[in-house]
């Protein structure tokens, strides 16, 4: 009897064994599918706050040539109409955006991978920029492409200009000195329509204010590839 006691026992820490050893590899396969995409993800954000960098140029001379043509509207000395014309032109740039790499942030999210992460910091950092500060630029996003849209067919019978792109292959991100300046119409009403100067000071408004989120979103992404490394190397 004791004997099929003892061949019980040795069974049941056989199959106890084989279950840890299991669980243990299933778990040391999800730490390493986390390190995985933890990498790729990294990889992503440095692409990501490349394209920050190039948005932020273009909406910067977008912003500069708004300026321009706001403190024009108000001046005694105008400025000259092709001059104008180049100006405005660069406006058309005031909806170019930043659209993240976000796909391997899902992934972490759709293994289960990102419960694993070690620090509780990084954690919470990239739910933070994934899910509030993308919603936050995306709602702006969406304003700005109204407002454009709407505030150049407002003011068309004031303002018209005519451009022909330089080169032939469509870029992600382009501003006004990708184009040729091809002709251009400005009305005699141009500096007593109201319609005008409220759509350069709501695109410099609109701009400034996409300007903010996204130099936040690169602040929280730098931060976070600090963190995907400390994570890496615990």
């Amino acid at each position: 009897m004791r004997k099929y006691y003892v061949e019980a026992f040795l069974i049941f820490i056989s199959v106890l064994s084989a279950f840890f050893l299991e669980s243990y590899r299933e778990n040391q396969s999800k730490i390493d599918l986390k390190n995985s995409l933890l990498i790729e993800l990294s990889t992503a954000i440095k692409q990501d706050l490349d394209q920050i960098d190039r948005v932020k140029e273009v909406l910067n001379e977008s912003v500069g040539s708004a300026k321009k043509l706001k403190n024009d509207f108000f001046s005694d000395r105008k400025l000259e109409d092709k001059e104008l014309a180049v100006n405005f032109a660069k406006l058309r740039s005031m909806n170019v955006s930043y659209f993240p790499r976000d796909g391997l942030y899902n992934q972490l999210l759709n293994t289960g991978t990102l419960e694993l992460i070690e620090l509780k910091v990084l954690k919470n950092k990239l739910m933070y920029v994934y899910e509030h500060a993308m919603s936050r630029k995306q709602a702006v996003d969406l304003v700005i492409d109204e407002m454009g849209w709407r505030g150049m067919q407002n003011i068309a019978e004031d303002i018209v200009v005519i451009y022909g792109s330089e080169k032939s292959q469509a870029k992600l991100i382009t501003n006004a000195n990708d184009e040729i300046l091809e002709n251009f119409f400005i009305s005699k009403n141009y500096y007593d329509s109201k319609n005008v100067i409220h759509f350069y000071s709501q695109s410099i408004s609109l701009m400034i204010r996409y300007l903010n989120i996204i130099d936040s979103i690169q602040i929280d992404l730098n931060e976070t590839l600090s963190l995907i490394d400390k994570e890496l190397n615990l």
